[in-house]
């Protein structure tokens, strides 16, 4: 983008992974992914690029528009057979929580070992 097209400004956004739903709240993948993804972003930058934001897809279990209810990309799950739809973060959604609060990239074994000395609140 920088080189070829005068280094644009760039927002990336519905960046997520899709597993399928009720597959697990420990979404281990989802981490790697998006962590990837963000480190990827952060090199860019310091190449030069001109992004200025990365919205992640998506912070709830959704509707989606080819998948119907079958496909999950939600940092947290919406359990639609509850009358009160009742929601639980998965564990991205603890993880991407604390990239934000930290702004540092920790890693997917550093993050599961911080919540087992109880660093982490949730």
């Amino acid at each position: 983008m920088k080189q070829n097209y005068g280094n644009p400004p760039v927002y990336i956004h519905e960046n997520g992974q899709q597993t399928a739903r009720n597959s697990s709240l420990e979404d281990r993948s989802r981490i790697k992914y998006v962590q990837g993804h963000i480190q990827a972003l952060l090199e860019a930058v310091r190449n030069g690029s001109n992004a200025r934001g990365y919205f992640i897809w998506s912070f709830l279990d959704s509707l989606e528009l080819l998948g119907g209810y079958e496909s999950s990309f939600g940092l947290y799950y919406m359990d639609l057979d509850d009358p009160d739809l009742k929601r639980q973060p998965k564990l991205s959604a603890h993880w991407y929580s604390q990239f934000l609060k930290s702004k540092n990239l920790t890693s997917l074994d550093g993050f599961l070992e911080s919540l087992s000395h109880g660093y982490h609140s949730q």
